[in-house]
């Protein structure tokens, strides 16, 4: 969202961003100033590595969600299958039901 700053000259300026506040800084109190400011907006090495490694951790949560939720789509479908045959298979749909207990309660319990 911009903001306007009124700057001690009386004259306003709009700022729509960290770039902006950077140029006006730059501009009327000079480079030092501006390198300064960036060196304390910058974020800090260890908050960098610490989002990476959230943003990989989250990268391979998604992809375990999408190969378990696959596997339940497969098996689902086997139930589905199973269920259209005139003579239902009794044995092999509790193994199918066995296998999507052992999924979820994985998923539940273990993470």
């Amino acid at each position: 969202m911009p903001s306007v700053i009124k700057l001690k000259s009386g004259q306003c300026e709009t700022v729509f961003d960290l770039d902006g506040l950077l140029y006006l800084v730059e501009q009327h109190m000079g480079d030092e100033a501006r390198r300064l400011l960036e060196d304390f907006t910058a974020p800090e090495d260890d908050a960098a590595e610490y989002i990476d490694s959230l943003e990989k951790e989250n990268k391979r949560l998604r992809d375990h969600h999408h190969e378990v939720m696959e596997d339940l789509r497969a098996q689902s479908e086997t139930i589905a299958r199973l269920i259209q045959k005139p003579e239902i298979d009794r044995s092999a749909l509790s193994t199918v039901a066995g296998i999507i207990g052992r999924t979820t309660w994985r998923e539940i319990n273990v993470g």
